[in-house]
């Protein structure tokens, strides 16, 4: 499964992944807590409109978008989202969730995430799932933590001839895949590559990989898993903002899932 560390600390030592659900509920109140401030200062105004009347209507108001902090060193806010549909504007792609009981986490610096769902299925381990893509993550050249550079959306990559070719979305994949090896799933972990294969996404072709994992049997003794493997389908698709990735990530203590995620990458679409 997959630990998170909780924002905006530095980058965790390999494999420190753990769950942030109280940081995630912290963010959520205190959006809560300044929509309500905000309501209750523009109030006046409002009313004071509607007893003007449509010919003078009140000024236009600023109403804020619901996020999330992305991690120390990124850009911006990332907007909120929730199952089972999962609209992921910056990437442009749009999929279901495997499950609705996945909540949106911080940002997956680890997997190189920007939207993060995830399910606690041990403590510190869980289901995860989402999306991100080249042009917000990059990998410094100290380290292997992903940060978050730019807003695709405001200079988005034309289509044409520079969208990305079916190579550079397989080398993207891999090279994806290989990241999430050496920062997701502790101290050492096996890889098998089960299956690889080009694929259709709404008339798009990509290209997904399915890697079975096995956790370093010390690594699970020291943190007291339950878990041994876990299964990772990777997706790279062409979009506007380049090499866009889904990734979905299952421990096979919720191997129940795994029969689902074939269905679940093929709601997968470009927006």
């Amino acid at each position: 499964m997959i630990e998170f560390p909780p924002p905006p600390p530095p980058s965790p030592p390999a494999g420190n992944r753990r769950l942030v659900p109280m940081a995630v509920a912290a963010v959520l109140v205190l959006v809560v807590v300044v929509a309500l401030v905000n309501g209750y200062r523009n109030r006046s105004t409002r009313q004071a409109a509607d007893r003007i009347g449509p010919l003078s209507p009140a000024p236009s108001q600023t109403v804020p978008v619901p996020s999330v902090p992305a991690p120390r060193g990124g850009f911006g806010l990332v907007p909120l989202v929730a199952c089972p549909q999962i609209r992921d504007e910056e990437s442009r792609l749009t999929y279901r969730c495997i499950d609705d009981a996945l909540r949106q986490d911080a940002p997956d610096v680890n997997l190189g995430l920007r939207i993060s769902l995830t399910q606690e299925v041990e403590p510190g381990w869980v289901v995860s799932e989402g999306s991100g893509n080249p042009r917000s993550l990059a990998s410094p050249p100290t380290t292997d933590t992903v940060g978050y550079l730019e807003d695709s959306r405001a200079n988005p990559r034309p289509l044409g001839p520079s969208v990305p070719s079916p190579a550079q979305v397989q080398t993207e994949v891999r090279r994806r895949t290989d990241l999430a090896l050496e920062r997701g799933y502790g101290d050492n972990p096996s890889s098998e590559v089960l299956a690889a294969h080009t694929r259709s996404f709404g008339g798009v072709q990509g290209y997904e990989l399915l890697t079975e994992i096995t956790i370093n049997p010390a690594y699970r003794a020291r943190r007291h898993l339950a878990a041994r493997v876990e299964r990772l389908w990777t997706v790279g698709v062409p979009t506007t903002a380049g090499i866009s990735i889904f990734m979905l990530s299952i421990p096979d203590n919720r191997k129940d899932l795994w029969p689902k995620a074939e269905a679940t990458i093929a709601t997968v679409q470009v927006l």
